[in-house]
This record gives C-alpha cells, structure tokens and sequence, in this order.
C-alpha cells in the first residue's frame, strides 16, 4: 500500500544506502516475528544492513561513510522501521551514536578508531551513569548503564560519565563526558525482556574499574572533531532519526490496517467488508492525514535546521526549538494515532500473529525514550513568548 506520507528524501547520493537498504526490506519483514522471540534481530539481517551501509551512512566519506545529512539518514530508518520497529530503532541508535563521540581528539577519532574506515559497529548509553576517578594519563571507570541497543557484537561501546569531585562547567551545566570502550572491557546483563521494541537487546552493561585514556574520552557538548555536516549540529540531532522510527511504524500499522478492511467482516453485518463501511473509510482517510502531517512537520524542521548547518550557522532558538519540540510532539502523537488504528482493527490486531500488535507495542516503547520526553515544547513557548 502507498500511504500518503511516503519519504522522499531531498537529497540523492553516490552511495544510494537507501537503495541498499529498500531491497533488504522483504527479508526484514519476513525475519520479524523470529527476532521478537529471540529477542534480537536475526544476524542475517544485520550483516545485510551492514554490507548496504545502514550503519556507515552518517559518517564522513573521508572516513568510509556516506555522510548523509538527517533527512536521507531518516528516510533510510523509516524505511526499515516500517518493514520492522526493533530494526528500525537498530538502526537509527547505532548509527547516529557516533555523534556523542565527537568531542574526542581528531587524533584519535582519524588515526585509531576510524583507521581501517568506517564500518564499524557501536553500541552504548550516553547516559552519565558512571562515575570515573582521575589517575595518571586517563579514568578509572565504575558504573552499570541501562537501555544498550544492539542485537549485534560491537566494535566500540559508548559510556557516559561524570568525574568525582568535578564541579559543574561556567555555564553550569554538569561536566558530563563519555568514553569509547572496547566491548572486552564491559559486561553485559540480559535484562531486557520489555514489552516493545524487543529484537532490540537493549541490555544492561556494566564497568568495574577500568582504565580508560584520557584521549578516548571527550565532551559530547564541545567541539566538534568529525568532518561531516550532522556532527556540526548542536546536541543533539537524533530527533531525525527518532521521529523516523514512529513514522516508519505508523506507516507500516496503516498498511496492516488496510489489509485488514480488505478481508475483514463486521461480526454483526457479514455482508459487508470493513473497508467499505463509510465511517470506516472517513476515519481511515483522517488517520492518514494526521500521519501524513507528522511526516510533514519532522522534515520541515529537521530541513530548516540542517540548511542552517551547511550555512555555517547555529539555528536560531525558536527553529531548534521547533526541531526537539516537534519530535516530542510526534512520538506522543505516535502514541494517539496507533491506539486508534488498532481500535479500528477490532479483534483483528489482538493476536500474536498480527505485526499490528507488535507495532503498538513498539510504539509505545520508543515513546518512553528521553528524547520523546525532553521538555523542548516548554522550551519552545517561552521562545516564542519572548522569554530567554
């Protein structure tokens, strides 16, 4: 089905990662009740969407990447979020993680993580749950961090952390950093088993004590030290590729839902089929439209403040605003929208072997994430009020 939101990605490239990546969408859909019961996505499909460039296409060409700006790098995660939600949101996590590292030495970033080029996997939490103690050349880190999506063996992890005895920055914000570990030095927990999203292995890990270098860490606030346009954004870009994790879901729940009017009966009217219920119809049109406005909304955004990037300049308050406010708006919408289109399936969406349900679940899930929850709206009115 052609939905009336279908991605259109504004920008064309060499290295088509979408094209790639769209013919690895049957597989996908196919492998998706077997990673739900694993409680991770298939190997097959993540060595697929590796070889295609999924996880590679935010980074520099001068790297290996494909350096793709947020709108191509999100259709390329709606696209995968509408065949399935878990690897959608693999996706997007691991291959825009790497913004958080941008803050660490150019030395390190060109002549030692990214020397044999950009293929690499990434897993971690920036959430600043460790807690690290100076020592000579580097930390000593200690700390369990929760929510590591990743179905898949990394080559790095990525760990936030704040260092004992440090006061807040001039500007008074904590002085949160992170840290780029080999996967040797964690331990992993299985503790996820959630009720959405879960072919996604977003496990526990843990650190006891370890050294980390003083050049493998750095401020996911400062400068930054990765040749590409993406990383030049203010914290943080992933609304994008957030927003596209919804999108592609809502996508994928319409196209259920219609499949569903095309056979489904009305238990009391067996006459009819529930797609040509006129109430039905009305209804159908309406959910698609408010998706198809989302859809709207996250690119208008994510444009304006990708155009002002490649213009060398900061977005203004109100347009970042609009940006990290409008994602917050989508995935509660998200929510709305799914809750009603499974009222419309009737039992239909109930069962197991419905992808609908699972949809609802994922959506729910995705919605829990911090980044769905960032206080940007209120952000957004004082701006518009003229506050500061």
């Amino acid at each position: 089905m052609t939905t009336v939101s279908d991605p259109t990605p504004k920008q064309k490239t060499d290295d088509d990662v979408l094209g790639r990546v769209r013919a690895l969408l049957p597989d996908i859909v196919t492998a998706a009740a077997d990673g739900e019961d694993a409680r991770a996505v298939p190997p097959r499909i993540i060595t697929g969407l590796r070889e295609a460039g999924a996880f590679r296409m935010a980074l520099p060409r001068a790297w290996g990447g494909a350096e793709l700006g947020m709108l191509d790098s999100a259709a390329v995660v709606r696209e995968v979020a509408r065949a399935d939600t878990s690897t959608g949101w693999t996706v997007q996590a691991a291959s825009m993680a790497w913004f958080f590292l941008r803050g660490l030495p150019q030395d390190t970033l060109e002549d030692e993580v990214f020397v044999g080029g950009a293929d690499l996997m990434l897993r971690g939490a920036i959430a600043p749950k460790g807690r690290a103690t100076p020592v000579p050349g580097g930390y000593r880190i200690t700390g369990r961090w929760p929510l590591a999506s990743g179905p898949f063996t990394p080559d790095w992890m990525l760990a936030g952390f704040m260092v004992e005895g440090a006061g807040p920055l001039p500007d008074g914000r904590p002085d949160m950093r992170v840290a780029l570990i080999r996967p040797e030095q964690v331990t992993f927990l299985d503790t996820w088993d959630a009720v959405g999203l879960r072919a996604t292995q977003s496990n526990d890990f843990t650190m006891d004590d370890v050294f980390v270098p003083e050049q493998y860490t750095g401020s996911p606030f400062g400068s930054n030290n990765i040749p590409a346009p993406l990383f030049d954004l203010p914290y943080s870009p992933t609304g994008a590729s957030h927003d596209a994790v919804i999108l592609g879901a809502l996508d994928g729940a319409l196209d259920d839902l219609a499949e569903i009017a095309a056979s489904k009966r009305p238990a009391f009217n067996p006459t009819m089929l529930l797609g040509q219920d006129p109430v039905f119809q009305e209804k159908f049109a309406e959910l698609q439209l408010r998706a198809a406005a989302l859809a709207a909304l996250s690119q208008r955004t994510t444009e304006t403040v990708m155009n002002r990037t490649l213009a060398g300049q900061a977005p203004t308050a109100t347009e970042w605003f609009s940006y990290t406010g409008g994602t917050q708006h989508i995935h509660h919408e998200g929510i709305r929208l799914l809750n009603e289109i499974m009222t419309l399936s009737g039992s239909s969406g109930l069962y197991n072997a419905s992808s609908l349900q699972r949809r609802w679940r994922d959506i729910r899930c995705v919605s829990q994430h911090v980044v769905g929850n960032n206080g940007a709206l209120r952000a957004l009115g004082a701006a518009l009020s003229g506050q500061s």
